[in-house]
């Protein structure tokens, strides 16, 4: 990896004389003799200018207490450090891969409170704000700090001074290595999620900047991704060809690692946009042959490529977990929208709908809206069986355990029919512990709700608790076996 690393001012980022002082500073580390040169600028593939009034606020005041102390303690020469800008060079452009936030924002500061070094004009001629977001999110925030500093705009600029304010700068020559040191740095600015890195890893794939802005505009129209890629992880992971562990949600950073895995480092090379899917050939006696396409999209598991073939596959399940899961408007399937509504409703199953929402997008892609209530409630029965079985909480480590004993990502994956699946589905045996049963427990609220919602005849019995334990536990799994695999 070749790196350049130097400290600058604020004052000296926004001046075109910086990059020959650094070129001469002995400051610099490189291990290529490269010299600096180029503008700064935003490449497509970055994320949205998006810090609010409410990041804006914190590093004013950060920046004006550090002012504050420099004056108490007259340590004058101590600058307020805000963080590392990582810079690729290439082709007279230095693109900021790390760093867009508080550079933007620095800029919008400076605009207002320096207007005579017209920081944020020389800025603005390099760097261009092409998505509307960033564009709406400038000119929001140009208003709000109009009017924070109506009244005190003089007090402020003692605060914010150019030559007080420090950055780090970490410059490769390689776009890659740029990435990679990024994601082992601590910066200043927010880390970039999981989604984010294979955001920039896969627009940097499509070569064309025409298609490379499109499919840029395009991924932030999907909005947040964390929810479906863990879901498409789940899918990916847990299957008993090939089990592997996925982190705790509590490990932040090795679930990230998973991420960028899985859905960036591991695809093949820039190819060709493909999609996998199983169809059906019907030879009439004739010897005629039909096909019929039951995939309409991707396959959850299949084998991905870099660049437009993963942003289709990523954009596909979005929109499939969208309609079906996040944001319901189903008229068509009024019974299956009720069912789900109530399934999200349900206390202390948050690991379980997890699980859920994997299998939804796996029967989904495959099988489309085919007997789709049946299959929800068939997959509930399995699925949230784990909060029968369990004497008390669902941990998320017994999540994994579950699906080796019963693999049921991999029953409807190997599926070729509904039929065939929601075979699968009612062989599997329901357990229901009887510890807890009649405690004010998560398990009794879980048994008297599916009670309710399935009409089982157990639901006066619970509510006038004149059962025992073990009672309950066998009067629950005979009704709720009848009503659940009697669906077709």
């Amino acid at each position: 990896m070749s790196v350049q690393v130097a400290v600058c001012t604020a004052a000296q980022l926004f001046s075109e004389s910086l990059w020959h002082e650094l070129n001469s500073a002995s400051s610099i580390i490189t291990n290529t003799g490269a010299q600096l040169a180029g503008r700064l600028h935003i490449p497509e593939y970055q994320r949205p200018y998006r810090w609010s009034s409410e990041q804006i606020s914190a590093l004013l005041n950060d920046i004006r207490q550090h002012s504050e102390r420099l004056k108490q303690t007259k340590n004058h020469d101590l600058s307020y450090y805000l963080g590392s800008l990582i810079l690729h060079q290439n082709e007279g452009r230095l693109n900021i891969i790390d760093g867009q936030q508080r550079v933007t924002t620095l800029a919008l500061l400076t605009s207002l409170l320096h207007p005579e070094n017209n920081s944020f004009a020389a800025v603005q001629e390099g760097l261009s704000f092409e998505h509307e977001i960033s564009q709406q999110q400038i000119l929001k925030n140009l208003n709000w700090l109009r009017s924070f500093f109506r009244n005190s705009a003089e007090n402020w600029r003692d605060h914010v001074d150019l030559n007080k304010l420090q950055f780090s700068l970490v410059i490769t020559q390689s776009e890659d290595d740029a990435y990679r040191f990024f994601e082992t740095q601590n910066t200043g600015g927010r880390r970039l999620s999981g989604p984010d890195i294979i955001k920039a890893h896969h627009l940097r794939a499509i070569k064309d900047l025409y298609f490379q802005k499109h499919f840029a505009l395009h991924w932030e129209s999907l909005g947040r991704l964390d929810d479906v890629v863990g879901s498409l992880l789940r899918g990916r992971y847990w299957q008993q060809i090939n089990m592997r562990e996925l982190p705790s949600h509590r490990q932040a950073n090795a679930m990230r690692s998973c991420v960028v895995a899985e859905l960036a480092e591991d695809t093949g090379a820039y190819s060709e946009d493909v999609a996998y899917g199983r169809n059906r050939i019907t030879t009439g006696l004739a010897g005629e042959v039909s096909q019929h396409f039951a995939q309409q999209g991707y396959d959850v598991r299949q084998p991905l490529n870099a660049g437009v073939n993963t942003i289709r596959y990523l954009a596909y399940f979005q929109e499939l977990d969208q309609r079906y899961w996040e944001k319901l408007h189903l008229p068509h399937l009024a019974e299956y929208q009720r069912f789900i509504e109530w399934l999200k409703g349900l206390k202390g199953c948050g690991y379980l709908a997890d699980l859920y929402r994997a299998c939804l997008l796996i029967y989904i892609s495959q099988f489309g809206e085919d007997r789709l209530e049946t299959a929800a409630k068939k997959l509930f029965r399995v699925v949230y069986s784990r909060r029968l079985s369990n004497q008390k909480a669902v941990r998320e480590n017994s999540i994994p355990a579950f699906i080796r004993e019963s693999p049921v990502l991999d029953w409807i994956a190997l599926s070729y029919t509904p039929e065939q699946c929601f075979d699968r589905l009612d062989n599997f045996e329901l357990e229901v512990n009887e510890s807890n049963i009649k405690d004010n427990s998560v398990k009794r609220r879980f048994l008297l709700a599916s009670c309710d919602f399935f009409k089982l005849d157990l639901k006066d019995s619970l509510k006038q608790n004149s059962l025992e334990p073990n009672e309950i536990a066998a009067h629950f799994k005979e009704e709720l076996d009848f009503a659940i695999r009697a669906l077709k």
